[in-house]
């Protein structure tokens, strides 16, 4: 189990077995994703051309608000997922720089970047898993039980770890125009863990991902969800929207269920499912996602100058 590069020098993780883990590629050319974005999202060489344009001008626009209109990576990465609506596109990164600029010190300045949260890798909290779904979703699997140690991990550093792993999947084309399934995994939650959560750091992990997140969550599933478990949940509940709380699943430990949801093929066996990959080990995470921190950094630098911001 190692870091290696593949031919475009991009690098990834190779289990063994056949099984790597990657975010990063170049847009798809297979045939079934060109014809799927194509029905789905109604993405052609001309409407992208189109709709990057049209973005553009009305970032133009925004005063103050700093981000790079000549790098089509970062605007299609709000276009993609929102099926080329400019509107929503522009909304969304509106949306994020404003948090940034309203939370910027207590959430945003020197935290989301991979390094800042090695520690949260090494344990092992995160795994995103190899095989994507049937329809093309990526899989992530994050445990905020067990393997959640809240005397070196925070819940400002959770908050970061979920904003990370989503830009992280926002890197990869496929997983913009197939979107994700997030897994979370409550097993061993205790009060320590309850008592991390606030109104506050709810209302800002659920803004984010309400308003600022392209990103397609096709599914939250939770599993080995106890009684505590309610307990948290009700600190979170009130800023859940009716739109993700349709997309959220509890299954506790029914993992019939969850493989109704997901392909058995892409769960390992501790989920009900049949994939034989090796777990990948949390310090070799840790480094290859440590490999991404100039991509963080070039982000933390774009946003609304301070003053007279809009």
């Amino acid at each position: 189990m190692s870091i290696k590069y593949n031919e475009k020098n991009y690098p990834y993780i190779d289990l063994g077995r056949g099984y790597i883990v990657y975010l990063e590629d170049d847009d798809y050319t297979d045939e079934r994703w060109v014809r799927k974005a194509e029905q789905n999202i109604n993405e052609t060489p001309r409407r992208k051309v189109e709709a990057l344009e049209q973005l553009r001008e009305l970032l133009r626009g925004e005063r103050k608000l700093n981000v790079p209109l000549e790098d089509e990576k970062f605007l299609l990465k709000f276009l993609r997922p929102l099926a080329y609506d400019v509107t929503k596109a522009f909304d969304c990164i509106r949306h994020t720089y404003t948090m940034k600029r309203n939370y910027g010190r207590e959430y945003y300045e020197g935290r989301i970047k991979p390094s800042h949260i090695r520690h949260i890798y090494t344990t092992g909290m995160v795994t995103f898993l190899p095989q994507r779904d049937d329809d093309g979703c990526g899989i992530c699997v994050t445990q905020l039980g067990r393997k959640w140690n809240t005397s070196t991990i925070s819940m400002t550093d959770v908050v970061a770890l979920f904003r990370i792993n989503i830009e992280a999947s926002l890197m990869d084309p496929l997983v913009q125009l197939n979107g994700i399934r997030i897994i979370f995994d409550f097993d061993g939650l205790s009060m320590s863990h309850v008592a991390q959560a606030s109104p506050k750091h709810a209302m800002v992990s659920l803004q984010w991902i309400q308003k600022c997140c392209p990103l397609q969550l096709k599914s939250i599933h939770i599993v080995n969800n106890s009684m505590l478990f309610n307990v948290l949940f009700t600190i979170f509940k009130p800023f859940i929207s009716k739109e993700l709380r349709d997309k959220m699943f509890f299954h506790n430990r029914d993992f019939s269920s969850l493989t109704k949801c997901i392909s058995p093929k892409c769960l390992p066996p501790a989920y009900g499912g049949t994939l034989d990959a090796p777990e990948c080990e949390g310090q070799l995470l840790g480094d290859f996602m440590q490999l991404y921190d100039k991509h963080y950094e070039a982000l933390d630098a774009y946003g609304y100058e301070e003053s007279n911001a809009n």
